[in-house]
């Protein structure tokens, strides 16, 4: 790996003084960040941090790609947003509930049969948006030995089927195929009975957020990924931002192995693999602050209305009460407090509970605090699946810079 340790600096509007941010605490983080990539814990970082709508650092450093001499990740480089997608697809969920299209409390087998079942049928859309819906979590959250998702079990299922049975059946239109395979993958993530009943439990479970696009494309009657694009990304000119990244920016996009590589050549995820509505888009720091300005304006930027005042204070009320437990990846916390798709400000955080965040696997996060007017997006790629220096050590030094 080539770790080259130069600074890159990107646009700015105003400097940390002028923003009432101690430049002390950007060196603090560069310093750390530095270290990190040094120890190879890390392959880059890049941030952006900006108050009151105006960028008062955007910084990167370390290295593009996991192959050698691949260059310096830079300031606009791209990257998997990976669960940061979530907060795409909630917000896709709630326009629609502006529209007067679905209500929070509104049952799933509404739009999705196969939740017409005794096991099923009282998940709402708020248990899929909280991870309270009993469904199976990720794959790994209980620390079990040997995980399965339910994309295995589809694609099991998929490999299963030889010429000969495919021949075997009558003739489909495209419509029906398209039903079945949709059909397969859902009941693939009902395979097995709930973990718990809904409302009792926070669990992790990507799975909710898939269903909630394919919910986002029956209702709108276009492609979840459309509908993102339509409603969110065009009107915030969000330009950078992806859920397949055009061929000729591919040697802008920042992948940490061969995989991610690879899958910057794929045109759409498999046919049993459903929408990307839990964790499929690429974008830039610049473009996550867009979004994160809109939401710290109460669902405007840049003359774009996409979401109502009162909306968006709904997100930073806790929606799962203290006390509910979540005991994934062994944190085993007996009180989790969460908000509608996002995490909130915790007691063992520097920050205020209205603070929203939500972070990504690969590693990323992006943060919006209205009390501060702040608004925090970064990258810290790594092959690793948590590195806590690089998400909560520079959380904590980025709070300590507010003046």
């Amino acid at each position: 790996m080539n770790l080259t340790m130069s600074l890159h600096h990107g646009r700015l509007d105003a400097t940390p003084e002028e923003a009432g941010f101690r430049q002390e605490a950007l060196d603090r983080l560069d310093k750390l960040l530095g270290e990190l990539i040094q120890d190879r814990k890390i392959q880059g970082a890049s941030y952006l941090l900006a108050r009151g709508g105006k960028t008062f650092a955007h910084t990167s450093m370390g290295s593009l790609r996991h192959t050698e001499f691949s260059g310096d990740l830079k300031p606009g480089s791209i990257r998997g947003i990976a669960s940061v997608t979530k907060w795409f697809t909630m917000v896709a969920v709630l326009t629609l509930m502006e529209e007067g299209k679905l209500h929070l409390t509104q049952p799933i087998k509404d739009w999705i049969p196969e939740f017409d079942h005794r096991f099923y049928e009282k998940i709402n859309i708020t248990h899929l948006l909280t991870h309270t819906s009993g469904l199976a979590p990720d794959m790994g959250y209980f620390l079990e030995p040997y995980p399965v998702g339910w994309w295995d079990l589809e694609f099991a299922y998929a490999e299963d089927e030889t010429e000969d049975d495919k021949e075997e059946k009558p003739r489909r239109s495209q419509k029906e195929e398209i039903a079945e395979r949709k059909s397969r993958w859902i009941k693939a993530m009902l395979a097995g009975p709930p973990v718990c009943p809904p409302g009792e439990q926070w669990n992790y479970c990507t799975a909710g957020y898939i269903l909630l696009g394919e919910i986002i494309s029956r209702i709108s009657g276009q492609s979840y990924e459309d509908y993102v694009y339509e409603s969110i990304l065009r009107p915030l000119g969000m330009e950078k931002t992806f859920f397949t990244v055009p061929e000729p920016l591919h040697d802008k996009v920042c992948v940490t192995n061969d995989w991610e590589l690879q899958k910057l050549s794929r045109d759409k995820e498999p046919a049993w693999a459903g929408p990307r509505s839990g964790g499929g888009l690429f974008s830039t720091l610049e473009d996550l602050n867009k979004f994160g300005q809109m939401l710290l304006n109460k669902g405007t930027y840049n003359g774009a209305r996409i979401l109502g005042r009162k909306t968006v204070e709904m997100l930073s009320r806790v929606q799962v009460p203290g006390g509910l437990p979540a005991f994934g990846w062994g944190e085993r916390q007996k009180d989790s407090e969460f908000g509608l798709g996002s995490s909130l400000g915790r007691v063992f955080d520097p920050y205020k509970p209205n603070t929203i965040f939500h972070e990504g696997a690969g590693r990323c996060a992006l943060m919006v605090d209205p009390d501060e007017e702040l608004v925090v997006a970064f990258f810290v790629p790594s092959i690793e699946s948590w590195v806590p220096e690089s998400i909560i050590s520079v959380k904590n030094v980025i709070w300590s810079g507010l003046q």
